[in-house]
């Protein structure tokens, strides 16, 4: 019987140094103060720009903006290299910025870099993921899932809040 509880209390060593390391590492990705603005009734194509300036292109359909405050944990930078979501026909990253002349643009960038134990905010008039092509109205109280793709840290899904400014 001694024999017996040394070799289960052997095995289980063993079995333990088997064990995967990530089950206890969570993503050095953190994101927080998410939310999603929101959009009025479904606009048809020809319909004018959102008052917050954010139709990219008339046949795209609706769009709006989320953002976000993403912190970086790891002792690595990382990027943000892509948004998916299932309430829009296209998700992509996008940066708004006022031109010498005082002119807004908007335009798709290729991601945002996340320092090493630092943060990004993705905010209106600068960095933002952009929704565009919505498959259905988003109204104040909704929740949209928003799945980001980092270099490093892979994919975060996230539940964000839609909101009226």
């Amino acid at each position: 019987m001694k024999q017996f509880f040394i070799l289960l209390i052997a095995l289980s060593f063993v079995l333990s140094a088997c064990a995967s390391p990530s089950s206890d590492k969570q993503n050095p990705i953190e994101i927080s103060n998410a939310w999603v603005r929101t959009v009025g009734g479904m606009q048809p194509k020809e319909a004018s720009a959102p008052a917050t300036g954010m139709q990219p292109k008339e046949d795209a359909g609706p769009a709006t903006g989320a953002f976000m405050t993403i912190k970086n944990n790891s002792d690595a930078a990382d990027k943000l290299i892509k948004a998916e979501s299932d309430a829009a026909k296209m998700v992509q990253i996008h940066l708004s910025e006022v031109d010498a002349n005082g002119v807004a643009t908007m335009h798709e960038v290729d991601g945002v870099d996340i320092p090493a134990g630092g943060s990004a905010e993705l905010k209106p008039g600068s960095y933002h993921v952009m929704l565009i092509g919505l498959k259905q109205d988003i109204k104040e109280g909704d929740t949209i899932s928003i799945t980001l793709v980092f270099q490093n840290a892979g994919k975060v899904t996230l539940e964000a809040p839609v909101k009226n400014p």
